[in-house]
């Protein structure tokens, strides 16, 4: 029996679109497959409930970007986050595992970013997202992206180097 209620419908349009940049997004920020996992779901609750107005397709996946964000933070800061000791041998579950070492290389260089410079990254190579909507998006001038962007490809060719760099 098919849904006609417009809102879930809405819901389910945009969870079809914009899965993949919140759920990397969270796991970006969070490092943690079940940590991601929550902040997805609720991202997604979150808009289902205050259904936002937005003009446009750029509006919107800003507006889950942004969500995203604030949420992944709250969740770091949260008391359980700061006070329980994350185990190290947990890794094996939490770990995001990529068909070759190389990408797993790279995914590990960018996860050691600090998170001022590992959104511009990842927005910018994993979701394609031009500079000056990340820019829009984090609420920061457009020379202040490039300026990060740019620390963070140095920071990352440090960390690569031998291996992928001459």
């Amino acid at each position: 029996m098919p849904n006609n209620n417009p809102a879930a419908s809405d819901l389910a349009r945009v969870m079809k679109d914009y899965k993949q940049t919140v759920y990397g997004l969270a796991l970006s920020q969070l490092k943690n497959k079940q940590d991601a996992e929550d902040i997805f779901q609720e991202v997604f609750l979150t808009y289902f409930r205050k259904a936002p107005q937005c003009d446009d397709e750029p509006a919107l996946r800003c507006w889950l970007i942004r969500t995203t964000l604030n949420l992944c933070k709250r969740s770091n800061a949260s008391i359980w986050n700061t006070r329980v000791e994350k185990r190290e041998d947990a890794g094996e579950d939490t770990a995001v595992q990529f068909s070759s070492q190389t990408e797993n290389d790279i995914w590990e260089a960018v996860m050691s970013l600090k998170e001022k410079y590992r959104v511009p990254v990842y927005l910018f190579y994993f979701e394609d997202m031009p500079v000056a909507e990340i820019a829009r998006t984090l609420c920061i001038d457009e020379g202040a992206a490039k300026m990060r962007l740019s620390r963070a490809r140095k920071t990352l060719k440090k960390r690569l180097e031998g291996e992928y760099f001459e």
